[in-house]
């Protein structure tokens, strides 16, 4: 991690310098132009938990998160440092970065966290940055952001009611999944292979942990550089909409399904040569992250009281035709809905659709067994709904809310009832009950013996 803090401050001002002649061009005023006196402030939160399983296991945790700010009129600096305990990179650096705020320009320089689209929590478009999944999806959506190393350049238009967004970094990170069954958060580890092979067949057959198989697989994925993106929004006439380009890589990667139908079992009863079959199997397999490049719409507006939200994005791979087994299938995904308030107490209904289309499926249906993303039932369309329904009580210090996110394919789902308790200011008692149920093999399925309460104090400073 110390190497990662270096390299990411000699970026910063390596580039502070080299670009500030280029963003000081970019505006009439001059770079050096005196600034108004500003402070530096530093905030944050700390929060301890506790969440009981239905298994009878009890789990600690703490996070938190310290931003320190020195917020100019031309210029910010920005570090925001994230901590949890269990999670599989327990100290965070997802904020390090100089801004420079200009006329009609804004330049950004060093690691940073982006959200892209209208969706509430829920995107298709937003592809810039990897999501720490090591506590599933039960965090907040900004929460599993993980910051990347990126040059960010604003241009604006229209008084700034329109703007140019582009975006370059050197690297391409993963999603970042659990890895330890035994984590204060509890056991979130997914399975890389689904229903190919599973992890108790490799822990049985190696006698690796689940840690190390895990390694195992993201030491074997081939690694890939460089991102970028351009976004411009608008509005006009009471619409913001938007339009997108992401140039990148999926960060699901792709296998060869074949190397692990296996016409018979090649582990035999030695742990040590299981260990290199199943390195041959890895390498055979040619896990890879595949180049994409993503087209996205996007748009909000009110209508009939309803604040409405729409994302289109069309994913492109190398796989145009759909015929190639190791690589995805070109894709539409969506998301729509939106939220308005009930005429009961102060409720609010926010009901919104996630899905996705796999194009060509015949070409997958061809291709069978072996092919990837191949599907017994031959339905290539996925649609997930979230329904959340918030209330609020005594000016908002006491807000109850009833999450249920469900799948119409499978038919799983996971359903959490809250409430936030505002002891005093800054300072907030939140208690949940979580559920997961479905299939053993779907998404919130798989995790059917997690469900647990929790028990947090968060306090701001």
């Amino acid at each position: 991690m110390l190497n990662n803090i270096k390299k990411i401050t000699l970026m910063l001002f390596i580039m502070i310098f080299a670009f500030s002649a280029a963003a000081a061009a970019f505006d009439s005023g001059s770079f050096y132009a005196e600034e108004e006196e500003a402070e530096t402030t530093i905030s944050g939160d700390i929060k301890p938990e506790i969440r009981v399983f239905d298994d009878g296991d009890l789990e600690e945790n703490l996070s938190g998160q310290l931003d320190i700010s020195y917020p100019g009129s031309s210029h910010s600096f920005q570090l925001i440092t994230d901590f949890q305990i269990g999670a599989a990179q327990e100290i965070e650096f997802n904020e390090l970065n100089y801004q420079y705020y200009g006329n009609k320009y804004n330049l950004l320089i060093g690691k940073h966290r982006v959200i892209w689209g209208k969706g509430d929590q829920l995107h298709v478009v937003d592809n810039i940055n990897p999501e720490d999944l090591s506590d599933f999806y039960n965090p907040d959506y900004k929460d599993r952001q993980i910051g990347e190393e990126m040059i960010k350049i604003d241009r604006y238009f229209r008084n700034g009611n329109a703007n140019l967004e582009f975006i370059y970094t050197p690297d391409f990170e993963s999603h970042r999944l659990a890895e330890d069954p035994d984590s204060p958060l509890g056991n979130w580890i997914i399975n890389p292979f689904a229903d190919k092979i599973s992890l108790l067949q490799l822990k049985s057959a190696t006698n690796y942990s689940e840690r190390e198989i895990i390694n195992q697989v993201e030491a074997a994925v081939k690694e890939e550089e460089q991102q970028f993106g351009l976004r411009f929004t608008d509005t006009r006439a009471g619409t913001d909409y938007g339009f997108s380009y992401y140039h990148g890589y999926l960060r699901e990667p792709s296998y060869d399904p074949s190397v692990f139908n296996f016409k018979s079992n090649p582990f035999v009863n030695n742990s040590a040569q299981n260990r290199q079959v199943f390195k041959q199997l890895l390498d055979a397999a040619d896990l890879h992250y595949d180049q994409v490049d993503v087209f996205g719409l996007e748009m909000a507006r009110v209508i009939a009281t309803i604040n409405s939200r729409f994302e289109l994005a069309y994913y492109n791979t190398d796989d145009s035709s759909g015929s190639q087994r190791t690589v995805r299938n070109n894709k539409l995904a969506w998301v729509i809905g939106g939220d308005r308030d009930l005429p009961i107490s102060n409720l609010n209904l926010n009901i919104q659709f996630t899905g996705q289309k796999i194009l060509d499926d015949d070409q997958i249906e061809a291709n069978g067994a072996s092919d990837l993303q191949f599907n017994s039932d031959g339905d290539y369309t996925t649609n997930r709904a979230v329904v959340k329904l918030e209330d609020s009580y005594q000016n908002e210090k006491i807000i109850p809310q009833l999450t249920w996110i469900y799948n119409l394919k499978e038919n799983d789902y996971s359903l959490e009832a809250a409430v936030e308790y505002e002891l005093k200011q800054d300072l907030v008692l939140e208690i949940s009950h979580k559920i997961f149920n479905g299939d053993q093999g779907t998404d919130f399925g798989q995790f059917e013996d997690n469900d647990y309460t929790a028990f947090a104090l968060s306090y701001d400073f």
